[in-house]
């Protein structure tokens, strides 16, 4: 999954994505509302989570503006603010849920997964086509009619979820750069291309019937074999 922050405190910032990246979440940053509300109408995310009290715009603002626009990002508030108005007016301004500092890791990352889960983006922890099967807690690819399995390195397992979250659309290499290697990346299409080849001898490794396809001059699609 990949998750928006938009938090200003650079030294909180880091740690959480630090912390989430280890949960195997794709994190990108922002430290003011203003960025934030940029990057979260993209439709790059999974998910946000939002501070409230922001440089430039506040988190409320930045919740505000995004929901007038009809973007069904789920958006998690985390906020110092604990007092019932202030999760009241979040949630009236269209928040998922909210979680107060201080608070742990552990229950922040299911917070998250629940929040996709109502979004229709992630069901339990597997993510399949064909009769391959993505466990997103262990990174490995299955046929789950032979099961035999291979594990995923991170770039890797980051790119098949990816794939299987958006079956049979064509996806650019343009959208991938942008999902797997940020706004700022200066990765090469070649990157890409090198990566798809990983998946496919893992594919083929585990005799799985889903099939990476190029799409010539725009991208790939991903579907399964009949």
């Amino acid at each position: 999954m990949k998750i928006l922050l938009v938090e200003d405190s650079y030294m909180l910032a880091d740690t959480l994505a630090s912390a989430l990246k280890q949960e195997h979440f794709v994190v990108d940053v922002a430290d003011n509302g203003l960025d934030g509300y940029d990057m979260a109408s993209s439709g790059i995310y999974d998910a946000a989570v939002l501070d409230l009290m922001l440089p430039k715009l506040n988190g409320y603002e930045v919740l505000k503006k995004l929901r007038q626009d009809k973007n069904p990002i789920p958006i998690l508030i985390l906020s110092a603010k604990s007092e019932l108005d202030d999760k009241v007016l979040a949630f009236e301004y269209g928040a998922d849920d909210y979680l107060t500092k201080p608070f742990e890791i552990k229950e922040l990352v299911m917070r998250i997964l629940a929040i996709s889960r109502r979004k229709g983006e992630v069901q339990g922890n597997i993510l399949s086509c064909g009769n391959l099967e993505l466990d997103l807690r262990t990174c490995a690819i299955k046929n789950k009619d032979t099961n035999q399995s291979v594990q995923l390195a991170g770039k890797e397992f980051q790119l098949m979820e990816y794939f299987l979250h958006n079956q049979n659309q064509v996806i650019s290499r343009e959208q991938i750069i942008e999902r797997i290697w940020g706004f700022d990346s200066n990765s090469e299409y070649n990157n890409v291309e090198v990566y798809v080849s990983f998946l496919r001898k893992k594919i083929s490794f585990i005799h799985a019937n889903m099939r990476i396809r190029a799409v010539r001059g725009i991208g790939y699609t991903v579907e399964a074999e009949s």
